[in-house]
């Protein structure tokens, strides 16, 4: 049993060193690998690493190359649309080419106008813009233009617009205002035309199919791939199909713009097309039309029938009448009307079908208003009748107007002179008119609606007696008319030249002396007497040593001793009163009754009619020592 047991100690003993053996064996093989791995693979590896590094950078080289040649196509391809370098150059030929564009599409009205706007210089673009102000165009003119505008190959955008509409039905002319933008590349030539031109050789009319122009190398040329393109001669839009020695192959009227025909050396302008629009059409923008934005849905329509035509009217006894009746507003498809009178005086008549109203009343038919009812029926619709009273009145025959008028009147020099013509008609007042018959003295002059005579004489007019005649014109049917005459005695100022001189009493009765200084002659009046001198006519109320008292429809005048009869101050008014002013009427050439004759009065009074005018007063039968102190 004991050598069992050393056996198996010993056995184990020796497993425990070969396991550590074997375990320091596998250390060391561990580490010595990885000290070759390092020295031998690390180099390797780096290099890897670096490879990779360059392969990477290679390649975004590649893409840098290419992005670079994309940005170089694109900017060289920008350049060829964009507007000239020079900034002040690129809005003069761009403000240009925006107005043409918006003539050819009918933009128009009176303050209609394309000016430049604001302006941006930055470093590697600049932009400009104009507006377009105060532009009417209806819808399609409006869609052909951003049509266009889309299609042309410019750098260039619309920034803002504003459309307003007059009027919500039908195509109303649109008030549009908008702002065009372009931009300028920095490094574009500069150039004189804003896109290539050329000129017509020999005129065109409207139907020519051929075009024969100058040759100028910047239009396209007929080649392997040739594309058809635009050119704008006015406001016409052209397209060239064919190019051929022997001139332009052409379509005309393109985008809706009308074929027109154009003189010899016309200018014609290249309209580039953007390459990626160029399969667009104006149709597509025809939807603008189409959707009228700016007109309202129809409502629902109502109808108000009416008859129309028939009208009131006023005639002469046995004057014919003559109207024709219409269903107005009326629905079509209930049918024709049939008219018919209602209540009609005897002999009124209207035709059925056309509705023509006739009447002619008898002469001897009594002046007043006739009535008749017309009535109008649609034949789809028998229950609904529709009607309108008709009243016509036959006037009494036009009688003339009785005009009244003073028959004489003094007109003195240098002075306003009124009288008033007044009548009576049996027709209205207000269609009375007054006229100044043939020969009235210069400057006379008559209302026409008041009937009022007005005149102030010049002081260099000859004095003398005028018949003037008045002619007064009713407004009836048949007018007629009446006359009156007034005869005016134009008279120097005598009342600017009567002086009272003095008073005198004897056997206590006072004398009032009025001495005329351009006739020499003096009137002795006393207390009750009147004084006619001009157009004054007043009583003598009072005289005493220093003054005289007048009386007249004005009021209580006062005249002191030395002063002139014009210079009269007057001292207590009338109470206001309507004033009747005698008037005789007068029919029409019926010559003024003529006025009985009055007492003589001095040279400047005024008679109380036509009289005869005494050369010298009276000589006074008191001394001169009487009267009081002047």
């Amino acid at each position: 049993m004991v050598s069992v047991g050393k056996v198996w100690a010993m056995d184990e003993q020796k497993r425990t060193k070969l396991l550590a053996a074997g375990l320091g064996a596998v250390v060391a093989v561990y580490f010595g690998q990885s000290v070759v791995s390092s020295w031998v693979m690390g180099p390797i590896r780096d290099l890897e690493r670096k490879v990779a590094s360059a392969e990477s950078q290679a390649e975004k080289l590649a893409d840098d190359e290419i992005q670079l040649n994309v940005a170089q196509r694109n900017l060289k391809d920008w350049k060829q649309i964009s507007l000239p370098g020079d900034i002040d150059t690129a809005q003069r030929l761009y403000r240009e080419w925006v107005f043409d564009l918006a003539r050819q599409c009918g933009f128009s009205g009176s303050g209609f106008e394309v000016v430049p706007g604001a302006r941006s210089a930055q470093k590697e673009f600049s932009t400009v813009t104009v507006e377009v102000k105060k532009a009417e165009v209806d819808l399609q003119g409006l869609a052909r233009f951003l049509y266009l505008f889309d299609q042309s190959a410019l750098l260039q955008r619309i920034s803002g617009v504003k459309i307003d509409s007059p009027g919500a039905t039908g195509n109303p002319r649109l008030n549009v205002t908008l702002t065009a933008e372009g931009m300028s590349v920095a490094g574009t030539d500069n150039r004189s035309e804003l896109l290539p031109r050329t000129q017509l050789v020999g005129a065109v009319d409207e139907k020519a199919a051929l075009l024969k122009v100058v040759p100028n190398e910047q239009f396209p040329v007929q080649a392997e791939g040739f594309e058809p393109f635009l050119v704008r001669l006015d406001r016409e839009l052209v397209q060239v199909t064919e190019v051929s020695e022997a001139g332009w192959k052409i379509e005309r009227g393109f985008a809706g713009t009308k074929p027109a025909a154009h003189i010899d050396q016309s200018t014609v302008e290249l309209f580039p097309v953007l390459w990626d629009r160029s399969k667009r059409r104006i149709e597509d923008f025809q939807a603008l039309v189409q959707a009228s934005p700016f007109v309202l849905p129809a409502a629902p329509k109502t109808f108000s029938p009416r008859v129309a035509g028939v009208s009131d009217k006023t005639i002469r006894p046995g004057e014919a009448v003559s109207l024709t009746a219409k269903l107005d507003n009326a629905d079509p498809e209930l049918g024709t009307a049939a008219f018919a009178l209602e209540d009609a005086a005897e002999g009124m008549a209207i035709d059925a079908a056309t509705g023509q109203f006739t009447w002619t009343p008898a002469e001897a038919l009594a002046p007043g208003k006739y009535s008749a009812v017309v009535a109008a029926v649609q034949s789809g619709n028998p229950a609904q009748k529709i009607s309108s009273k008709l009243t016509i009145t036959i006037q009494e025959q036009n009688a003339a107007p009785k005009i009244s008028l003073q028959q004489a009147a003094v007109v003195v020099l240098g002075r306003e002179f009124s009288a008033q013509a007044s009548a009576t008609d049996d027709g209205p007042a207000d269609s009375l008119k007054y006229s100044l018959g043939g020969g009235a003295p210069e400057g006379l002059g008559i209302d026409a609606r008041t009937g009022l005579l007005k005149w102030t004489p010049a002081r260099s007019f000859t004095p003398g007696k005028y018949d003037v005649t008045v002619n007064v014109t009713d407004g009836g049917r048949d007018s007629k008319s009446a006359t009156a005459k007034i005869s005016l005695d134009v008279q120097d100022d005598f009342a600017a030249m009567t002086t009272l001189t003095g008073t005198v009493s004897r056997d206590g009765t006072w004398f009032a002396w009025l001495r005329n200084r351009a006739t020499g002659v003096t009137l002795k009046m006393k207390a009750g007497e009147t004084v006619r001198i001009s157009e004054i006519a007043a009583e003598i109320t009072e005289i005493t040593a220093r003054y005289v008292r007048l009386k007249d429809a004005a009021g209580i005048w006062k005249l002191a001793l030395g002063g002139a009869l014009r210079d009269r101050v007057l001292e207590t008014p009338a109470e206001p009163q309507p004033v009747a002013v005698e008037a005789v009427p007068s029919a029409e050439g019926a010559a003024p009754a003529t006025a009985p004759e009055s007492p003589a009065a001095a040279p400047g009074a005024t008679p109380e009619t036509p009289a005869p005018v005494p050369t010298e007063a009276p000589a006074p039968e008191v001394p001169p020592a009487e009267p009081a102190p002047a």
